[in-house]
């Protein structure tokens, strides 16, 4: 998993209220003793009870600026509740962390993407090797960013529509490339949070390109494949597309 950079951040260290809600009693052990010490991070709890009610009114009394939640698999209820969630905390930052998933909760994770475009993240537990992957994760959602695991993108493409099967052809990197891109991000700037050579992701946006001129002959490539990413993941309407 890279580093999840927050370019263009000030020096001043912004501290997060951040609430928990985690299944396995291994990983909370490991948050209360970790996160503590973390300077940018209040760690205002640690629970195991993922009981919808009980944790609307922890959220409620706590006021986090960001929970994350951690389930042993990705199901239709987790997708229930992060829409309960999200309806009553608009703005709280949601980091959703799967050991695994079926394809009945990636469906419905891709209609919550539709209705909730900003201040989300979607990984897979593994991917997570520091404390310090996870704090630039918690950052990066109460700024209003979208970060996916790119198996899970996977998962959501597949999920998707037949006009958005070109993705299937990208490799896991090209993905990520084409996730920061979707994001605005220039080339160099993509090159840098994946600590490669600018050269490298020139190559991968070429190729993004050529695998897109199989089914478009769009003007735009880099537009296309960004709309075509969002529209896959469903992070765009089908009444935003145009044509590009």
């Amino acid at each position: 998993m890279p580093e999840y950079n927050r370019s263009g951040s000030n020096s001043e260290v912004k501290k997060i209220r951040l609430y928990i809600v985690e299944e396995q009693e291994i990983l909370r052990d490991a948050y209360n003793a970790v996160l503590p010490s973390e300077p940018s991070i209040d760690l205002v709890g640690v629970s195991g009870d993922s009981n919808t009610e009980g944790v609307m009114s922890v959220l409620s009394a706590l006021e986090p600026n960001a929970v994350v939640l951690g389930t042993k698999m990705l199901q239709p209820s987790t997708i229930t509740q992060l829409e309960t969630i999200r309806e009553t905390f608009p703005d709280l930052g949601i980091v959703l962390l799967s050991t695994l998933y079926d394809i009945k909760g990636i469906k419905q994770l891709r209609g919550f993407t539709k209705g909730s475009s900003k201040g989300c993240a979607f990984l897979l537990k593994h991917s997570i090797d520091r404390a310090s992957q996870l704090i630039q994760v918690v950052h990066a959602v109460t700024e209003g960013q979208v970060i996916l695991d790119s198996v899970v993108m996977e998962g959501l493409i597949g999920a998707g529509e037949s006009k958005t099967t070109f993705l299937k052809e990208l490799t896991h990197r090209e993905l990520e490339v084409l996730s920061w891109m979707a994001k605005g991000y220039r080339n160099g700037t993509i090159a840098e949070v994946l600590c490669v050579d600018p050269k490298t992701i020139e190559r991968h946006i070429n190729s993004i390109y050529s695998k897109l001129n199989m089914v478009t002959n769009s003007k735009h490539p880099r537009v296309s494949s960004i709309m075509l990413y969002l529209k896959a993941t469903g992070m765009l309407h089908q009444d935003d597309c145009v044509d590009v």
